[in-house]
């Protein structure tokens, strides 16, 4: 009964602002076809299946699973890419976070450089807003077809009181 009562008090204890260091991997299980858009250029469209640590301490994204929308652009003359996207990402009380991510037009390489933003959450992150940079390296893959990725996003966060009414003005 001890154990049960615990995860709402853990809930609760979580800071309304703070720094975080967040490590996350990243696997796409099947890597689609890209799609030419020109001579040399390519775009594709994929999910990537995620899991989050907060190696920082804090409950954000700590012990998280997640989805994320990935929308790379590849170059191969000018040899850069770019991507953009966005995620979501789920605790085991069922509360989502919820992101924005981009990396600008970069050299194409196994490590890659972006920014991103919270946009909200439900539950215990509903109010979610902040800044992050993400890092991100390629890994080489034992499965063929399949892409993998691990990397840190590093910065912060805040809550804005929410409260949302169910009754009209």
């Amino acid at each position: 009964m001890l154990l049960l009562s615990s995860g709402p008090s853990a809930a609760e204890d979580m800071p309304r602002q703070g720094e975080f260091r967040i490590t996350y991997t990243a696997t796409i299980p099947a890597a689609p076809k890209p799609v030419t858009i020109g001579e040399n250029r390519m775009a594709s469209a994929t999910i990537n299946m995620m899991t989050a640590v907060n190696e920082s301490g804090g409950k954000l994204l700590h012990n998280m699973a997640g989805r994320c929308t990935s929308a790379p652009l590849i170059d191969n003359t000018a040899k850069t890419v770019e991507n953009h996207g966005y995620c979501d990402y789920v605790d085991a009380d069922g509360d989502h976070v919820f992101e924005k991510w981009d990396y600008p037009v970069q050299p194409l390489g196994a490590a890659n450089e972006g920014t991103g933003e919270w946009i909200g959450g439900t539950g215990k992150f509903a109010g979610l807003s902040g800044t992050m940079k993400i890092r991100s390296r390629r890994l080489n893959t034992l499965t063929d077809g399949a892409v993998q990725v691990v990397g840190e996003k590093l910065g912060s966060y805040s809550f804005t009181n929410t409260v949302a009414s169910a009754k009209p003005n």
